[in-house]
């Protein structure tokens, strides 16, 4: 940390800064991981026992980009008391997410997203627990990323206090292993006697497994898309994709 040693005048003038900008609080904000969202149903329950994604899959092929359920926590103090009518003022709200994605061939990509949430105080030793949705790579990043491979994106969730005061979480590093094509898969029962994928299959019912995301993530059949994909009709075609 830099001092100021030159008077009271430049001491004053650097904790005003400080007090504006937003500060990094990694041991009192921070993000556990990303949810397999997959196995309950597509929603995003914030529990300490919740399933966590070590590394995503992005599928160019099927995409539009690439979305992820947070789990965060916040281990901010309560302060609020009913006895003397204090508000409580250590209520996390969630404003955003500043993204840098790390492509395969060291392209660098940064920009701020949307992202909402709200992240209760800490119960004793247990802190508040919240789900935060944020999209970390854009349709347009897709092209830009490189060729197939594993790639990062680093994460950095940002809050603000109901008592006004800017937070921003620990940076999160996730890989995501970027493919094309690799997250259809062809039945034995959807392939008809040319090869092709168009037959009522019965793992076309995703009930059990969702797409939460269609094209990240999650394998699914080629029943779900022949009808609008050429690559989903016939296996031969995956090949042919630039």
């Amino acid at each position: 940390m830099r001092r100021f040693t030159k008077g009271f005048g430049l001491l004053a003038l650097g904790a005003a800064l400080t007090s504006s900008s937003c500060v990094d609080n990694d041991s009192s904000f921070f993000i556990y991981g990303v949810m397999d969202i997959t196995h309950s149903q597509c929603i995003a329950k914030p529990d300490s026992s919740a399933s966590l994604i070590p590394e995503g899959t992005l599928d160019r092929r099927f995409a539009d980009g690439y979305q992820a359920a947070f789990l965060v926590g916040s281990h901010l103090t309560q302060r609020g008391s009913r006895e003397k009518l204090r508000t409580e003022t250590a209520r996390l709200s969630i404003t955003g997410a500043h993204i840098t994605l790390y492509g395969t061939q060291g392209a660098v990509i940064e920009f701020d997203t949307p992202a909402t949430g709200l992240v209760n105080p800490a119960s004793s030793t247990d802190p508040g627990l919240a789900a935060v949705f944020a999209r970390l790579v854009r349709y347009d990043d897709m092209a830009k990323l490189g060729v197939d491979g594993q790639m990062i994106a680093r994460i950095k969730i940002i809050g603000t206090t109901l008592g006004g005061q800017d937070i921003e979480s620990a940076v999160f590093d996730y890989p995501i292993k970027l493919c094309t094509g690799c997250l259809i898969v062809y039945p034995p029962d959807a392939l008809g006697p040319e090869g092709l994928c168009d037959q009522v299959s019965d793992s076309a019912n995703t009930s059990d497994n969702p797409i939460c995301f269609f094209g990240q993530d999650t394998y699914f059949p080629c029943s779900v898309c022949q009808a609008t994909d050429d690559a989903c009709l016939d296996p031969n075609q995956l090949g042919n994709m630039p």
